[in-house]
């Protein structure tokens, strides 16, 4: 068998399984989540987040979550560390909290979207997802 005859048939079963070969980027991020106490006070270090193991959904740019326009999802580890391969493009992404899904930052340029990102073709994208649950 020839190589171009293998390397069809790897593309054949790509487009069919829906692997994509071309104009796909890496999102990778960290969640964490803010508790307790944070208000300010002299010599008490400031809050930072803690990792968080939780699910995140990628949609289509959106305002508010719909599950008409859910791309993908992916559960951060118990280090709040994730990783995705994603078609290039924009989206937004919500994330689980208890029994609601939630978006944690509204960008609003021209139109306001739910914590905005774009991925591009052969890249990787760094996000943070930080929730608040912490008292201020």
């Amino acid at each position: 068998m020839t190589i171009a005859k293998i390397l069809v048939g790897v593309m054949i079963v790509g487009l069919c399984t829906g692997l994509s070969f071309i104009n796909s980027g890496t999102l990778i991020g960290e969640v964490g989540v803010y508790e307790g106490n944070c208000m300010p006070s002299p010599g008490v270090p400031p809050c930072e987040p803690q990792p968080l193991s939780a699910l995140l959904y990628i949609t289509q740019p959106c305002e508010k979550f719909n599950p008409e326009l859910v791309v993908d999802s992916v559960r951060s580890d118990r280090k709040g560390q994730f990783s995705l391969d994603l078609a290039a493009g924009d989206y937004s992404i919500f994330v689980k909290d208890g029994s609601q899904i939630t978006c944690t930052v509204t960008s609003c340029p021209a139109r306001c979207y739910c914590l905005p990102i774009k991925v591009r073709s052969d890249s990787i994208t760094r996000i943070e997802v930080t929730l608040d649950h912490a008292t201020w």
